[in-house]
């Protein structure tokens, strides 16, 4: 696992710079998957998308026939879709890419490690990155990327790695007990403090956690569904994440999250295509269910006004 300061954009141009040659298949459920895509080709990369309607992720099946029918040497994932707030089966993914020979699975996982098990290994990706700020509950500016030994033997082989993200050179300079770049000094000893606190916590408890947050907030939308409130779960149940859910709103959704601003609570706007009709609630990170409750009831109070 390799640590660099600056946002995890950066590391997505990492991955694409250090994982791909030439041809990359994009899976799509939102706009980062779509993020990954643009930089795969500001890299001068061939791209063909995979795009998952809105609440939904890319199926294994379709990756299996878009591999079937296509010649790639890299795919790009995100496993927590930020702006929708879908969870892809990155195992699954993995199945599917594996016995490909030359094919990469290049995961985004900002949204998910450290909020819910990750596995690299036996999900089968080759890279995995993510960043400071959102389950691991830190300032933003620092970025984290790990590349498997077909990932660093592809990387070895690219000419064009870049310099500042280039992951052969931080693993060289890894091997020195030294930083590739200037470090983000008071980030590395907030991520030291923080892990101590996490391993205080305890991983099986801070999953079930999140868990926790998650079930609070979709009981809650399910409730007042049900009840005509003019609010729903973009995600169709089965591929809601458990650390970030994005609520459609029938009204005005910017105004929505003006009013919960007023009330002392921050959510995010919709993004993107959705920014007119959804807010983003990331229950993540260290925050508590009585805090998310909270939340919810100043929601509650916040649609009348709506």
């Amino acid at each position: 696992m390799y640590v660099a300061s600056g946002a995890a954009t950066g590391m997505m141009e990492s991955a694409i710079r250090c994982g791909s040659r030439s041809r990359v298949l994009a899976l799509v459920s939102g706009a980062f998957g779509e993020r990954f895509a643009r930089i795969a080709e500001s890299c001068g990369r061939s791209v063909t998308r995979l795009v998952a309607p809105p609440g939904e992720t890319v199926s294994a099946d379709a990756l299996r026939d878009a591999l079937e029918h296509g010649a790639y040497d890299a795919v790009t994932a995100v496993h927590v879709e930020t702006s929708t707030g879908v969870i892809a089966e990155i195992a699954a993914y993995g199945s599917a890419v594996a016995g490909r020979g030359d094919v990469l699975l290049l995961v985004d996982a900002v949204s998910s490690v450290g909020g819910m098990r990750v596995d690299m290994d036996d999900a089968g990706a080759d890279i995995v990155l993510a960043a400071s700020q959102k389950a691991l509950a830190l300032p933003p500016g620092l970025s984290f990327i790990s590349c498997s030994a077909r990932a660093m033997e592809r990387a070895i082989s690219l000419p064009d790695r870049g310099m500042y993200l280039d992951v052969v050179r931080m693993d060289e300079y890894w091997h020195q007990g030294e930083t590739a770049g200037t470090p983000a000094i008071p980030q590395l000893y907030a991520l030291d403090a923080q892990l101590a606190a996490i391993g205080r916590e305890g991983l099986a408890k801070r999953y079930a956690r999140h868990a926790a947050l998650a079930a609070a907030v979709h009981g809650w939308v399910e409730d007042a569904a049900a009840c005509g409130r003019g609010v729903g779960i973009l995600a169709r149940a089965g591929v809601r994440a458990t650390t970030v859910s994005c609520l459609t709103i029938d009204g005005d959704a910017p105004r929505l999250a003006h009013l919960l601003r007023e009330r002392g609570f921050e959510v995010g706007a919709g993004y993107g295509a959705l920014a007119a009709s959804t807010v983003r609630i990331g229950h993540m990170g260290d925050h508590t269910v009585r805090e998310v409750k909270q939340l919810l009831e100043a929601l509650d109070d916040a649609l009348l006004e709506l």
